[in-house]
């Protein structure tokens, strides 16, 4: 199974494809294509795009399951309007499931489970890589 790890954030989705090994350790891919960007949300050219751009990873890279960050729904940490889009984007590509994590139990699972993390990490997709290693460990 390949599983994508997702962190919405601002108008742009931080991606990182994670599968196990051989051993059954989590590896995370490299990939090119490491975020997609929502250019503006209230243009349906602009909309379609970003869908269309989301379907193709999803086929290039064999994605089975999305598993996203969530963010607050209202309150001072609350995500914006366009994240929420995103997020719904996300959840229509056809022929993969969505899950969420919250950030308390990623939080919980770097502390506990991660003993290293991948080899020349970006620190941008941190998030994105325990999302995705959080759904392949904790199912």
């Amino acid at each position: 199974m390949r599983a994508c790890g997702c962190e919405i954030s601002a108008q742009e989705v931080r991606l990182a494809v994670v599968q196990l090994n051989d051993e059954g350790a989590v590896e995370m891919l490299r990939l090119k294509t490491t975020r997609i960007e929502l250019a503006d949300d209230t243009s349906e050219a602009d909309l379609r795009s970003f869908q269309a751009a989301l379907h193709e990873f999803s086929r290039e890279h064999q994605i089975d399951t999305f598993i996203i960050k969530t963010r607050a729904r209202k309150g001072k940490m609350a995500g914006g309007a366009v994240s929420f889009k995103i997020e719904t984007l996300i959840q229509l590509v056809d022929g993969c499931d969505t899950r969420f994590v919250n950030p308390v139990a990623l939080s919980n699972f770097a502390k506990k489970e991660i003993e290293a993390y991948p080899e020349k990490l970006l620190v941008y997709l941190k998030n994105a890589f325990l999302a995705g290693a959080y759904a392949l460990t904790k199912g």
